[in-house]
């Protein structure tokens, strides 16, 4: 599997012989096992089922924190390509109204991970950890080979569901947890405080940005005292309304905790119903790239997310499911397309390699291989 990634070849396996590599591995296995041992041990599994070296499932795990200490030495060359062209992750859109309730999420990786990632379907009963117990746990989530679940898009027993949104502030903390880490324990809270509670209190290395929907039938589960944009900003009267579709995003602070910024999406005709001054709300129609909307910090220039949010700014909104598989589907930006092909003097450019498509109606998971609007069948 690691003989595929090219990056992981090229660029992460040298860095992590170095003695900063392994210093950097060894400061987050030491955090993790210390806090999380549990997923230690599911990464251990992992190394000793693909009879791959434990340090290289650790570096898989790390890899956006690796690729940015790597990216931001003095190799220009590197810098300027993975700035300008490789960061180019993932894009979702939600549509939410009388008749619709919707999240699309492309999932974009390297064409190596087209043929090799897989679904995993598991059920987790906890364990003791020296007196700590793991949480039990049970969730369906599309995976990378080597990768802890939860790094892409997929669902949990509580009636979450969620597609990740890569981010690339310039600011890493170090003595915090790896991304990936915050990605696998979301997939345990049992209702939005618990989820809320992990991204602002668990701190983060980099940034993420998750775009969740709810699906349940106990409305207690996604009852929150976060009722404004920022948290502990009480400018709205939450009481009045209970948004099923959320959008989070998550950059690393400096201080302690993680800054992050929560946006609900709701009906037209919920709109009209609350004080929307601080623009918590959205109605109908809403959709996220790789970069930051809200909060505001330092990010690497990604040009691909840019282009790609123009280009939606012209496309009529979505009224219906075939018009926003249509959007996850254009091409019409040749060199920034929302769905990606490689082209084929680049082979290494990252594709579109799912499509997920999240019914909260009828509470279905569709995934879509090929571009949906070849023939709007899923897989």
């Amino acid at each position: 599997m690691c003989s595929e990634l090219k990056e992981f070849k090229s660029i992460i396996l040298p860095f992590i012989q170095t003695e900063e590599g392994r210093k950097m591995i060894n400061g987050y296995y030491n955090l993790i096992v210390k806090n999380y041992p549990w997923y230690v041990d599911e990464m251990r599994g992992i190394s000793i089922g693909s009879e791959i070296n434990f340090n290289w499932i650790m570096a898989i795990n790390i890899r956006v924190e690796l690729m940015h200490i790597v990216s931001s030495q003095n190799d220009l060359e590197l810098k300027t390509k993975r700035d300008q062209e490789t960061l180019k992750e993932c894009s979702d859109f939600m549509l939410f109204d009388e008749e619709n309730n919707f999240i699309i999420h492309n999932e974009d990786a390297a064409p190596s991970i087209y043929k090799s990632a897989y679904l995993v379907s598991c059920k987790i009963t906890s364990s003791d950890y020296q007196g700590v117990n793991s949480p039990e746990e049970e969730f369906t989530c599309y995976c990378y080979p080597g990768h802890l679940p939860g790094n892409a898009f997929g669902f949990n027993s509580t009636g979450f569901v969620f597609g990740v949104n890569a981010t690339y502030p310039k600011l890493m903390v170090t003595n915090s947890f790896p991304r990936q880490i915050l990605n696998r324990l979301m997939l345990s809270a049992k209702n939005l405080k618990e989820l809320e509670k992990i991204l602002l209190t668990v701190p983060c290395s980099y940034g993420f940005c998750m775009n969740i929907g709810y699906v349940g039938d106990d409305q207690r589960c996604i009852e929150t005292d976060w009722n404004s944009e920022f948290f502990g900003e009480n400018t709205n009267n939450f009481d009045q309304i209970v948004p099923h579709l959320f959008n989070y995003e998550i950059a690393p602070d400096e201080n302690s905790g993680n800054k992050v910024s929560k946006h609900c999406v709701i009906s037209p005709k919920m709109l009209s119903s609350v004080n929307n001054e601080n623009n918590f709300y959205t109605s109908q129609y809403y959709y996220h790239f790789n970069h930051y909307e809200r909060i505001e910090i330092e990010e690497v220039l990604n040009k691909s997310s840019k282009r790609r949010k123009e280009r939606i700014e012209v496309i009529d909104a979505p009224t219906s499911l075939k018009d926003l598989l249509d959007i996850s589907s254009d091409t019409c930006d040749s060199n920034y397309p929302i769905f990606r092909t490689p082209r084929k003097n680049d082979p290494s450019e990252l594709q579109t390699i799912a499509t997920a498509l999240f019914d909260l109606n009828s509470k279905t998971l569709s995934i879509f291989v090929k571009k949906p609007s070849d023939n709007y069948q899923p897989l």
